[in-house]
């Protein structure tokens, strides 16, 4: 039988409590799993000087010479190695058999590399390693030219040695050379552990070359 007018108009809807307990057990997962997940990026600063274009006009007083004259350590990067200059002239390499004299202070190197960091692309020098296949798999290693960084500390620990109190180290490149071979060379020149595990710095103040962008 259905209900009067009257008798609908007076029906009351009893009020529903809202069930958030499900709701508040999702959050509760959900946040540990985003924390977890969450990646914490350390950012490390190097301090580079870039090149000067001129000296300021204004400036009152002639700034007074040093009592010697600076190292000028300049460090040149090129698809056949490093080349180390100083004020006295270019650091030459000990030439191999079958190597032309005055090349290049320590020339690149044959030696077994992890594709790890190269995939889908060559090591630098990329325009020697080009004529042979890239790194397509990580975990690979094969045969490739590369920079000998190694080398390039030991010398910079012998100059360092020799000039105690030269901080400074000018980086130079030819304009095809890749962005991580100038980073490497940052990084060799900065600083080395010795066998101790004790960390030497070396040339930290470093400047870039006006023929690099």
């Amino acid at each position: 039988m259905a209900k009067k007018p009257s008798d609908r108009r007076s029906y009351k809807e009893e009020p529903m409590e809202l069930n958030l307990t499900p709701m508040m057990n999702l959050i509760s997962i959900l946040i540990p799993a985003l924390l977890i997940s969450t990646v914490f990026v350390e950012i490390a600063v190097v301090n580079v000087s870039a090149p000067a274009i001129g000296s300021s006009p204004d400036q009152a007083e002639p700034e007074k010479k040093p009592d010697k004259p600076p190292l000028n350590l300049t460090i040149t990067i090129t698809d056949k190695g490093y080349t180390l200059a100083g004020a006295g002239g270019v650091l030459g390499g000990t030439p191999k058999e079958g190597e032309e004299v005055g090349g290049p202070t320590i020339p690149i190197i044959q030696k077994q590399t992890s594709c790890d960091k190269y995939l889908r692309t060559w090591p630098p020098p990329r325009v020697k390693n080009k004529v042979s296949p890239r790194c397509e798999q990580a975990g690979d290693s094969r045969t490739f030219w590369v920079y000998d960084t190694d080398v390039l500390s030991k010398k910079l620990v012998e100059i360092k040695d020799a000039f105690p109190d030269e901080r400074r180290v000018i980086i130079a490149a030819e304009p095809e050379t890749e962005f991580e071979s100038i980073t490497d060379v940052m990084d060799a020149s900065r600083e080395i552990k010795d066998p101790g595990g004790e960390t030497r710095i070396l040339f930290d103040e470093v400047v870039l070359s006006p023929g690099l962008s």
